[in-house]
Formats: C-alpha cells, sequence, structure tokens
C-alpha cells in the first residue's frame, strides 16, 4: 500500500407581585461494497444494542427514583432532591440517567423541588432541560418554569410559557388558570393588549370555568385602566 492510499485510508475513519403569588400558591395545589455492508451491521447491532441499553437504564433508574419520590411525597424537598448516604436523589438521577426517559422525568422532578426550595434560578435550568411531553404532564412542567421565571420576575418569560401550558394539553381545568398566569404575567410586563387577550380568551373559550368571573373583572379593569 503506497503512503497515499495509507494516508487515505486513516483518513476515512440549557418577586413576582401578591395577586401573582396567590394564584401561584392555588396552582401548586423527551469502503465500498464490503465497508458499508460492514457499516451497516455494525449500526444494526449497536442501535439494538442501545435501545436494550437504555431500557436497562431506564428501569434502573425507575427502580432507584423510588426512594426520592418517597421524599417528594412528604415534602422532604431537600432529601428529594440531594439524596442520602444511601440512595440518589433527583438531581444526581437526571445527571446518570439523563438519556432515559425516568431520567428526563427525574429532571422535571428536580425542578419541582428547587421551586419549593425558593431557588427559582436553578429550577429554571433544571425545568428547562426537561423535554415536555405533549400532554396534562406537560402543561404541568411548563406551569412550573412559568412560575419559577415569576419568580426571577422575568415576567414576559413567564406569561409566554403559561400560554403555551394553557395550549399545550388544552381542557376546562387547567387551561384557563394558565392563562389567568398569563394575563397577570402580561399585565406585570406591561403588555396591555396580549393581558387583555388572555381573560378573553378564558371567557370566550371556558365560560364555566371557575376563573371565568375572575377574568371578567381582570379585562375590564386592563380595559379601564389602559385604553387608548
Amino acid at each position: 500500500m503506497s503512503e497515499e492510499q495509507a494516508a487515505k485510508s486513516s483518513a476515512e475513519v440549557s418577586e413576582a407581585a401578591n395577586p401573582l403569588k396567590a394564584l401561584w400558591k392555588k396552582f401548586q395545589e423527551r469502503r465500498w461494497l464490503s465497508y458499508v455492508t460492514l457499516a451497516v451491521v455494525v449500526a444494526v447491532v449497536g442501535f439494538v444494542s442501545y435501545r436494550q441499553y437504555r431500557r436497562s437504564q431506564n428501569e434502573e433508574c425507575l427502580r432507584e427514583m423510588r426512594f426520592a419520590e418517597s421524599y417528594f411525597r412528604q415534602d422532604s424537598f431537600e432529601k428529594a432532591l440531594a439524596g442520602t448516604a444511601t440512595a440518589m436523589g433527583f438531581a444526581q438521577l437526571a445527571e446518570a440517567y439523563s438519556y432515559t426517559e425516568a431520567g428526563n422525568l427525574c429532571r422535571l422532578y428536580a425542578g419541582l423541588c428547587y421551586l419549593r426550595l425558593n431557588k427559582p434560578e436553578a429550577a429554571v435550568e433544571m425545568l428547562a432541560k426537561y423535554e415536555a411531553p405533549d400532554s396534562y404532564l406537560g402543561g404541568i412542567a411548563l406551569g412550573a418554569l412559568a412560575g419559577a421565571y415569576a419568580e426571577l420576575k422575568e415576567f414576559k418569560k413567564a406569561a409566554r410559557c403559561y400560554e403555551k401550558a394553557a395550549r399545550l394539553h388544552r381542557n376546562s381545568q387547567t387551561s384557563p388558570l394558565y392563562l389567568i398566569h398569563a394575563g397577570l404575567c402580561y399585565e406585570l410586563a406591561e403588555e396591555w393588549e396580549k393581558a387583555a387577550s388572555m381573560y378573553e380568551e378564558i371567557t370566550r373559550k371556558y365560560p364555566m370555568a371557575t376563573e371565568s368571573s375572575t377574568a371578567q373583572k381582570h379585562l375590564a379593569r386592563v380595559r379601564t385602566q389602559h385604553a387608548h
């Protein structure tokens, strides 16, 4: 093999206002033919092995999570987050099993723990990494992220997250609440028209929701105080 051929071969190998806080408290209730053939075989075998590995890792993480979840249910958020001498907490699990579905869920749990421990910066960092599904759980995650932004007084980001949460999984239970939060945050960001549109959406799409009468009052106030 010439030097040229040899060289060629070797070369080819992320403090809100009181009304908002009150609502937030209420709310707290994802080389050729032989070489090509070999590469395909390796890729297929590797993919299968990787899926099996991820499955086993996911199951392992689910087992490990039981301890952190028990602390979470007891409102022991420090232990749920950081773990103990004998069990990992959600922060460790989220890193150790980051590519699994269970590890992704640990990011959500960890973000909620940070929120309850009044650490909104850490909550934002963790919740922003959570791959939210297009489901009720995804709405909860976005609502929690919005709450963290609100605590940091980043009201425009908070409003957008609440708005997205309301529309990710539309329903008459949580969507009106998220829209109320979005409206309040838009008000705090001094975006009056957007705030009004949130309240209008509640009264139009969820007239039977408990938040509808509150939305009507907020809408009337916004229109009166910020009429052009």
